[in-house]
């Protein structure tokens, strides 16, 4: 016994703690206290082994903590050591420890054993699942390095098996994200692509009607020839009543169109453009707050008014359209048809001309409308010749006037001439019938229709102009009636004076085609460029050979063929003239061609509906066009 600071007696017993007794460890009245107590205790531990343990004292007891794993746990606290463990102060049931095999040196063998070990798998009662060894490091393959408590119990084949499904699961994964990380990318890309090339051309679309609110606040910009005439504009008067007025009335009716009722040509194409203002910020914000409407961006055509008048005028009272293109451009010069309307007076005669029988006054029958095409066929039939393989410089055929096709099919020249001998270039600048079938008669019909695709026929034409499709029909079983009428330009086959003109200008241009537009540029009201439109080549229809030689043909054509009235003017012209049969109706008149010959400055084509068979219609028309426009 010892008394205490305060007097008080205290009775304490010895603990020998190489006993095998138990002890019983009562709750402790304060974490701190007990701590100290049990250093106290610790202190006094004699030489044999004993402890001085005070009876009324809490008591904690710690075996040697050499023993204890601090980084081992299996889900309930440290390893420690053998032997048992009680209460684990949560109330859980009594665990086994672990017990393990310590690495140890080897001093006669200079190194260090590996030992195994052993570990316990618990369920969610604490109860012991299975016994995992591990293997020794010295025993362990690469991919035996990794082990979890999954793989207990299971033999070194199943482990590896497991550890494979799981890398090939998380393969897959991967995989996955890896797809649709590309994706993400793709659609930010198609993003940053749509914003910077073509929105722009989807908001300006003719289709896209929403833009037509625009006019709220913006006032209808003007279109301008590429001369400077004035072709649309709009009005205001002192009510601030718009109106869209068009100061060369008919001569432009379809190339310009209309603005409101049956919305067509430039307005069309150009809607955007014109109800947006690129014109000072600040001043367009002022007139904003002040309720003013802004002054829209004008067009500048590719049109020349004085070239669009002059074919205007010489296609007189006939129904029918001339297109004209810059060849080393593709800049249309005049677009013109007929017959036509008055744009100024459309929204009041609108109801009386969709009623009536005249209502083709509203299409514009340079791009829209579908022709025979008659001898200026004989291009595409002359070109197929010519890939054929044939020795073209060596043909011969003696015309009779009409050539013979079984019974009492023929297929005969125009007015009945006989040309008799002739070579392949004869047959061209003559336009034999007769002669023309008999080549037909002997191309490959997917050799025919071959050529033809290429040059456009079934299929869009290169250009951002409104327009139809060209029709070319010919199966294999074709009789020769029909073979032969295709090829002088009868049949089935239709085409319209659009593609035509871009035909004439491709071989004009070398066999390149320069893709047709008709804006040439946007600019503010006060004229400053807001954006500009460059020349786009298509690429080459033909080679450039076949091109010379086309033009050679053309050429000859002028020089002593059906189209002689064409030369002596001072410029050198090749074309092809051709007459096309209508069913209850009179002939068309067609001329395609291009001039001068050596420098090719404008290709044409002229239409001329209803004739009444006399083919030289288009002839005057297009003499007309090419000279107004050679000598400004």
């Amino acid at each position: 016994m010892k008394r205490d600071e305060k007097g008080k007696t205290r009775v304490y017993r010895k603990l020998n703690i190489d006993d095998d007794t138990k002890v019983s460890v009562r709750p402790r009245q304060g974490r701190s206290s007990g701590k100290r107590e049990a250093a106290r205790a610790s202190s006094k531990k004699d030489s044999q082994g004993t402890v001085d343990i005070p009876p009324d004292e809490d008591f904690e007891f710690h075996p040697d903590f050499d023993d204890i794993d601090l980084l081992d746990t299996d889900g309930y606290g440290p390893d420690m050591g053998s032997g048992t463990y009680g209460d684990d102060g949560l109330g859980g049931e009594r665990i086994e420890k672990r017990s393990r095999r310590r690495s140890v040196p080897d001093e006669s063998k200079g190194s260090r054993r590996t030992s195994t070990r052993q570990k316990k798998r618990l369920n969610a009662d604490g109860d012991v699942i299975d016994n995992l060894f591990d293997t020794p490091e010295s025993e362990l393959e690469d991919d035996d390095t990794y082990m979890d408590f999954s793989d207990a119990g299971k033999t070194k084949e199943e482990r590896k098996a497991g550890r494979k499904r799981r890398r090939s699961q998380n393969r897959e994964i991967l995989a996955v994200t890896y797809v649709f990380a590309g994706l993400f990318v793709l659609m930010i890309g198609y993003f940053v692509y749509f914003n910077g090339f073509v929105a722009q051309d989807v908001i300006s679309s003719p289709y896209n009607v929403r833009v037509n609110s625009f006019a709220d606040t913006i006032v209808r910009g003007d279109i301008i020839s590429s001369d400077g005439i004035t072709l649309a504009e709009t009005i205001t008067d002192e009510n601030g009543e718009e109106t869209r007025y068009y100061p060369l009335g008919r001569i432009f009716a379809h190339a310009v169109g209309t603005s409101e009722i049956n919305q067509s040509g430039l307005e069309l194409s150009n809607n955007f453009y014109m109800l947006q203002s690129n014109s000072n910020p600040l001043y367009n914000v002022i007139n904003d707050l002040r309720g003013i409407k802004n002054q829209g961006d004008q067009v500048i055509t590719t049109l020349n008014a004085s070239l669009q008048e002059a074919a205007y005028n010489a296609l007189g009272n006939n129904d029918g359209a001339v297109v004209a293109i810059e060849p080393s451009t593709g800049r249309v010069l005049a677009m013109v048809s007929k017959p036509d309307y008055d744009p100024n007076t459309l929204v009041s005669d609108y109801e009386s001309i969709i009623s009536g029988e005249g209502e083709d006054v509203l299409l514009n029958k340079a791009t829209s409308g579908r022709f025979v095409p008659g001898s200026i066929f004989k291009t595409f039939t002359s070109l197929a010749y010519i890939r054929s393989g044939a020795d073209y410089d060596s043909y011969s055929y003696t015309c009779q006037g009409r050539i013979n096709l079984g019974g009492d099919e023929y297929i005969t020249c125009f007015d009945g001439n006989v040309h008799g001998d002739e070579d392949f270039y004869d047959s061209f600048a003559y336009s034999c019938n007769a002669s023309f079938g008999n080549i037909g008669l002997g191309l490959s019909k997917s050799l025919f229709r071959d050529t033809c695709n290429s040059l456009f026929f079934n299929t869009d034409l290169p250009t951002s102009i409104p327009h139809v499709k060209s029709n070319f029909d010919l199966d294999d079983d074709a009789s020769d009636w029909l073979t032969a009428a295709t090829a002088i330009g009868q049949g089935e086959t239709t085409v319209t004076p659009l593609h035509m003109a871009m035909i004439a200008s491709a071989i004009a241009n070398g066999g390149n085609l320069m893709e047709p537009y008709m804006t040439d540029a946007v600019q503010t009201s006060s004229g400053d460029n807001v954006r500009r439109f460059m020349p786009e080549s298509y690429g080459s229809i033909m080679t450039t050979s076949e091109a010379e030689l086309l033009t050679e043909m053309m050429t000859d054509v002028v020089d002593y063929g059906t189209a002689t009235s064409l030369s002596g003017y001072g410029y050198t012209v090749a074309g092809k003239t051709g007459t096309a049969e209508v069913d209850g109706r009179g002939d068309n008149s067609w001329f395609i061609g291009f001039a001068p010959v050596e420098q090719p400055q404008i290709a044409i084509c002229v239409l001329v509906e209803n004739d009444e068979g006399y083919y030289e219609s288009a002839l005057p028309v297009a003499n007309a066009v090419l000279s107004n426009y050679l000598n400004q």
